[in-house]
């Protein structure tokens, strides 16, 4: 067991980073940082074990209400739990995705209640003190949250049981048993002819000439380059589905040199993209003004205030940003055939710059769903006992001035998967992509 010096230092380094570096404290001033700390302090140092502390300082940092900060255990305290079932949603609803052997019949059946409870005040009780994020759909795709909040929450050797529409079945976690998975793979409602595949990007052709672009992240720097190399087989198509769901984003520059060769000209930014700023100066001058009832319309006093208050921002550049806009025109616009955009709650930061390009000025309707509206720069740091934290640390709005962040960039065109879709493998977001684009023609 890890000790209380231990404990306590691992505490304290998760308040300290969130205390200076969080980007959101303009928008929790409803929470007060220090308390929540003092409060977590007895709390950490009496846990009965590692896997409590560790539950505590998940819970901890879901109180400050962003997809994009959280605590993450060691797999290591997990040992010995498993939980033979998975979970997938569609259209609001949880549905077994995996279920103990010999209970196939559940497979892709409504989950209605766990451990007796409805599913619904199960996650409320189980799941979001531990997990945050304003989307259900954005939260419960990252995460295999309801699994996992079983294995956080209830005892190795304690009966579980979860129910189903059609049947249930009891488990538990130390004894191990077989697991049935359904496929969830989807499959090309058409024949594809693929021409082209990195580690980041897939370019396949219809058979009337549609190319389907498939862009799986932006990490990877090499992206540009392939896709530069193969704008010769896409000046001659007929049209672009341009599929960006699943991508959780990655590098800043990706985006905005791809969406060049689809769109042109010159658009104003207003993103106001924004990291906290220090001062020790100005820290230093706090006893000097009244921090309850500070006079806001002093500059002088404002700006000890904001400092104090951790909500004093520094400007940062939008990228591709100069003097106030962004020039599509910087690459020659060369794709010109209609273009679609496939989104959906997995599609997130530098991927929902790029799917917002095309929103904002108007070059290509959106289809599926609403993305993962996450868009702050994450600080992940691994804790100093196993386990990673990560840290929202910008926070701003997409070049209109409009916001995503817990909001997401909605769809022109919604299409979601059913679960009949997932039994059959079918993508409807594609095939509905497809016919938009016939019908242009």
């Amino acid at each position: 067991m890890l000790t209380v010096e231990e404990r306590v230092y691992t505490l304290s380094y998760l308040w300290k980073e969130a205390d200076y570096n969080f980007a959101f404290w303009a928008e929790r001033s409803d929470i007060d940082w220090d308390a929540e700390y003092r409060k977590f302090l007895p709390l950490v140092i009496n846990a009965s074990g590692d896997l409590e502390f560790y539950l505590l300082l998940m819970r901890f940092y879901a109180l400050l209400r962003d997809g994009h900060t959280a605590v993450t255990p060691p797999f290591a305290l997990l040992e010995g739990r498993s939980v033979p079932f998975g979970v997938t949603r569609a259209e609001g609803k949880f549905f077994l995705s995996a279920v103990p052997s010999g209970r196939e019949e559940l497979l892709l059946s409504e989950i209605t209640h766990i451990q007796g409870l409805p599913i619904r005040e199960y996650i409320e009780k189980y799941v979001y003190p531990l997990y945050w994020h304003e989307l259900p759909e954005s939260l419960f795709a990252c995460y295999d949250c309801i699994e996992a909040s079983v294995m956080f929450n209830f005892d190795v050797n304690e009966p579980i049981t979860v129910t189903a529409d059609n049947g249930e079945f009891t488990f538990k976690m130390s004894e191990h048993a077989e697991t049935l998975w359904a496929e969830l793979c989807v499959k090309a409602p058409e024949q594809l002819d693929e021409r082209f595949r990195s580690e980041s990007l897939v370019i396949s052709l219809t058979n009337d000439n549609i190319a389907v672009i498939e862009i799986f992240d932006f990490y990877h720097a090499e992206i540009t380059g392939e896709f530069a190399e193969n704008i010769g087989l896409l000046k001659g198509c007929s049209g672009y589905v341009i599929d960006v769901r699943g991508n959780s984003g990655g590098m800043g520059d990706p985006p905005l040199e791809i969406a060049r060769y689809f769109i042109s000209g010159k658009y104003p930014v207003r993103s106001e993209n924004k990291t906290p700023a220090h001062s020790a100066k100005y820290h230093a001058l706090e006893p000097y003004i009244d921090r309850n009832s500070p006079d806001l319309s002093d500059p002088w006093q404002r700006k000890i205030y904001e400092v104090a208050s951790h909500t004093y921002y520094e400007s940062l550049t939008e990228n591709g940003e100069i003097d106030g806009y962004i020039d599509f025109d910087e690459t020659k616009t060369e794709l010109a055939a209609p273009a679609v955009v496939l989104a959906n709650h997995l599609t997130a930061c530098a991927a929902e710059m790029f799917v917002s390009y095309f929103k904002i000025t108007g070059r290509a309707k959106t289809i599926g769903t609403t993305t993962f509206g996450s868009g702050a720069e994450a600080m992940i740091r691994d804790l100093p006992l196993g386990g990673e934290m990560r840290l929202a640390t910008t926070r701003g709005r997409l070049i209109d001035g409009s916001e995503y962040v817990n909001v997401g960039i909605a769809p022109d065109i919604p299409a979601e998967r059913s679960v009949g879709d997932i039994a059959n493998g079918t993508d409807r977001v594609l095939v509905k992509a497809l016919e938009l684009l016939r019908n242009a023609q």
